[in-house]
């Protein structure tokens, strides 16, 4: 249960790193029915739909616009109200994933039509009282969804994890979510943070699904279509967040002692790894987002702001601080631009060259979570400010 998870945190610091094929174990997996709406009359209230300014920037002497075109508002779940989490997309589809902040568990998954950009359109919500759902990515074939997140253990009845767990969810011929998963696999640790589909390396076949599981966790490599295959686990006291680009991946993990160190995998299935220590630390409670680009990766390092890192020289390139009280949760990067979703601070845009700041956003509520997929720039803003659409001009 979440309310372990104090405990837990404590007990992350007498962790080091190490090898531990335990990390984990094949079990019964507790796979209910999800809580499926599809009505368009009540999935439609919850989206109200503008087509306002929201800002606009000046980036290489060129203005861009973005525009306000949808909010979403928050579901509830056995009372408390959910806070979207991730997104994922296919095609004219967009996949969000919510759960509650705190103690109690729920999580919902809520696919949208985007065929027309201007008017996103809610086709399904499902949902799970018993579980978060903390992030998710779209697998190979684009016929399931793969999800990390964290399962009440009283109800699930794990006996080898204190909660966390990974999911993989099949999409009809409609590309709408099934309503229940094909395998969920419980992880150590008490929640499941992240969760990245890498393509197979030459001549092999099936995905390679890597899962970062937060507080005395670790990260696992498991094969795409069999929950019971293993290639890869490693136990450590922190882990946050896993990225890839190209040939190689990243792993961001706290060190319990104020620095944090990357981890700069091979993508060969030998798993080995090259590690190097940044002065800055995790939050503990919070998210580490991680994007890798090209020789680059972006790491949103919560109270310590955006650092970017040079991958082939293992350095410190660049680095960002917002003035207010708000803490770096997530980051994209796409065409130049760095999108950071920085808590109390809002939507903050920077210029990737030199992460000089373009614009500053902010809704109600604290900016937890931001996702580009094509001209739509999805930004989470909690429980209370639900999501936001915006969509670039």
């Amino acid at each position: 249960m979440k309310k372990l998870l104090l405990i837990l945190i404590a007990m992350s610091l007498l962790y080091s790193c190490k090898e531990d094929l335990s990390e984990t174990i094949p079990e019964e997996a507790y796979m209910p029915e999800f809580e499926a709406d599809e009505s368009t009359a009540s999935l439609t209230n919850r989206v109200t739909s503008s087509n306002s300014e929201a800002f606009s920037l000046n980036s290489g002497g060129n203005v861009i616009q973005f525009n306000k075109i949808a909010e979403v508002s928050p579901n509830q779940v056995n009372g408390f109200n959910l806070s979207a989490t991730a997104v994922t997309e296919l095609d004219d589809r967009v996949y969000v994933t919510y759960h509650i902040r705190g103690e109690e568990y729920g999580g919902e998954i809520l696919t949208f039509d985007v065929s027309n950009s201007a008017q996103p359109q809610l086709l399904k919500s499902i949902v799970d009282p018993s579980a978060d759902f903390n992030d998710i990515m779209m697998g190979q074939g684009t016929v399931n969804l793969w999800v990390a997140g964290a399962r009440d253990v009283s109800v699930s009845g794990y006996d080898n994890t204190n909660g966390a767990v990974a999911l993989k969810i099949p999409l009809n011929g409609g590309k709408l979510p099934r309503n229940s998963a094909a395998w969920e696999a419980p992880l150590a640790s008490y929640s499941a943070s992240s969760i990245t589909r890498v393509p197979p390396p030459a001549g092999s076949s099936n995905g390679r699904i890597f899962v970062t599981s937060g507080s005395a966790g670790g990260i696992s490599v498991i094969r795409g279509n069999d929950v019971d295959e293993v290639f890869h686990t490693r136990s450590v006291s922190n882990a946050k967040h896993f990225d890839y680009d190209n040939d190689r991946g990243v792993f961001l993990r706290g060190n319990g002692d104020g620095s944090s160190s990357v981890d700069i995998y091979k993508l060969d299935d030998s798993f080995d790894f090259e590690t190097f220590t940044i002065p800055y630390d995790v939050t503990p409670l919070g998210k580490n987002g991680v994007e890798v680009v090209g020789d680059y990766a972006y790491l949103a390092m919560g109270a310590d702001g955006l650092v970017k890192v040079d991958l082939v020289n293992k350095t410190i390139v660049g680095s960002y601080k917002a003035t207010g009280n708000g803490l770096a949760n997530s980051v994209k990067v796409l065409d130049g631009l760095v999108y950071l979703a920085n808590g109390s601070d809002g939507l903050i845009i920077l210029d990737e060259n030199d992460l000089s700041m373009l614009q500053n956003y902010k809704y109600d509520g604290s900016c937890n979570y931001v996702a580009i997929e094509k001209d739509l720039v999805f930004v989470a803003n909690g429980s209370t400010g639900g999501l936001i659409i915006l969509q670039k001009q």
